[in-house]
């Protein structure tokens, strides 16, 4: 049984790296993006639970960072555990659709708080600078949660059908 909850974890992992750098590549910029890679790590916080989702979040960042060519800059490792923990602590199985946006949703305002505080530290080094994208980067929490929640949810429902999904047999 745990044998399949680490490889689904890898594969989840994976797939976070994967739609972090596409993301990354197609938006071009270090200071305004999405948080579609939080999808698997959503996943994994419904099957998995938080302790999964929380390394998968600090892997799949990490790694995403170094495969990007980034720098590490450690504040905006908080955005990323904020969304394996906070999912992870109120998602289950049983959620429903409804749940799932409002968790994504506070979550989401979390990660902006405290990736916003991260580019005043690392990339503005003005808070005036860092407050003028910030309208942007609130505007785009209600859409992204939007996407991210139903997303998640339609990814959700297919491996539910599977009894087997992740049980003991």
């Amino acid at each position: 049984m745990e044998m399949k909850k680490v490889t689904f974890a890898t594969m989840l992992a994976a797939i976070s790296v994967v739609i972090d750098i596409l993301v990354k590549n197609l938006i071009g910029t270090n200071t305004i993006g999405t948080a579609y890679y939080a999808i698997p790590i959503l996943i994994a916080a419904i099957f998995l639970g938080f302790k999964y989702s929380v390394v998968i979040a600090i892997l799949a960042d990490a790694v995403g960072v170094i495969l990007a060519g980034q720098p590490f800059l450690p504040l905006f490792m908080v955005g990323p555990i904020l969304w394996g923990l906070i999912p992870g602590l109120f998602l289950n199985k049983k959620s429903n659709l409804l749940k799932i946006i409002l968790v994504v949703f506070g979550t989401h305002l979390l990660v902006t708080t405290a990736n916003s505080f991260a580019l005043y530290i690392h990339i503005h080094k003005s808070f005036a600078a860092m407050l003028a994208e910030l309208p942007l980067r609130l505007l785009l929490v209600i859409p992204n949660s939007l996407i991210i929640g139903l997303l998640s949810k339609a990814v959700k429902e297919p491996m539910l059908l599977r009894e087997s999904f992740l049980n003991n047999d």
